[in-house]
């Protein structure tokens, strides 16, 4: 259940180049559906770079080759360490669970994203170093549009009257971990939520900002050709940031999110009755098993 955002429990983020679309659907994806869109996902991550860039035919035939080298590489060396992570949530939750736990597995979480990143990097910035203005160009607007949407969003929720919306909002996202909440859980939300009202929009601005510097590091990389060598320093400092941003202010700001959403999280549990702690439980224990079947699918066709 545990996430970066303040606004509720574990959503799909937006593609950043694909890659990190490829945590959010490892991370995020329903239980029953794991498997059929891990086992697909290098189809989906080649149709969104397609989406976002318009890629011509030289580009799409290098961009769907090393996204399928990414998803076996992936599939290779990744997965028992997503197994293991699982599993220790699914221990942590059986018992009190602290906001240090719910912390630790968001921490599991971005390593996961981070070793992601750090490997597709070099692919992506040779992708980068030949891109036209006109791509570079489209990128930009399709995340703007994107933002432009998200934002919409967030305006419709905004104000004293749709706190009650904010509320049920994040009650069903909860709702589908913990079954029903009871009244009870229900106040701990709005009490929480109460506390923040800022949260939505300043996840947003850090989305947005995320976004432009995405960008950015394209742009740069299509203008001024560096080496590949130097591209790949430049793709890797930015997914390095995601997570852990250079500017102190910021870093502090996004801590504060981690924390609050944590400090909800766990208190959900806490108060979960006991089919609730269950059914957390066992959509934790089905990630785990999924996972593992991959694994050994991978393991026995000796890829990687």
């Amino acid at each position: 259940m545990a996430n970066d955002r303040s606004t509720g429990p574990a959503r799909a983020a937006p593609p950043a180049l694909g890659v990190l679309l490829l945590g959010a659907l490892l991370l995020a994806a329903a239980c029953s559906q794991l498997k059929l869109g891990y086992n697909n996902a290098d189809t989906l991550l080649a149709y969104t770079l397609d989406s976002y860039l318009d890629l011509d035919d030289a580009q799409e035939k290098f961009a769907r080759e090393r996204i399928a080298a990414l998803h076996r590489w992936h599939r290779a060396t990744q997965l028992p360490a997503y197994v293991r992570l699982l599993d220790d949530a699914r221990s942590r939750v059986g018992g009190p669970l602290t906001a240090a736990d719910v912390l630790a597995f968001n921490a599991g979480v971005n390593r996961s994203l981070a070793a992601l990143g750090e490997q597709a990097a070099p692919d992506l910035a040779r992708l980068a170093l030949t891109l036209t203005p006109v791509q570079v160009d489209r990128l930009a607007e399709r995340m703007a549009n994107d933002t432009s949407k998200a934002r919409r969003e967030l305006v419709r929720f905004a104000g004293p009257e749709s706190f009650e919306q904010r509320v049920e909002r994040y009650v069903e996202r909860a709702e589908d971990w913990l079954g029903r909440l009871s009244p009870a859980q229900k106040d701990i939300v709005r009490a929480a939520l109460a506390r923040r009202p800022e949260a939505q929009e300043a996840w947003m601005a850090e989305r947005e900002r995320r976004q432009r510097e995405l960008v950015a590091v394209v742009a740069r990389i299509r203008a001024e050709q560096p080496p590949p060598a130097t591209a790949t320093a430049w793709m890797r400092e930015y997914f390095a940031q995601l997570a852990d941003p250079p500017d102190a202010e910021r870093r502090a700001r996004t801590a504060q999110f981690r924390a609050d959403n944590a400090e909800l999280i766990a208190a959900l549990v806490n108060s979960a009755a006991p089919a609730q702690r269950a059914a957390v439980q066992k959509r934790l224990r089905g990630y785990a098993e999924d996972f593992g079947t991959l694994a050994a699918e991978a393991s026995g066709s000796g890829r990687g």
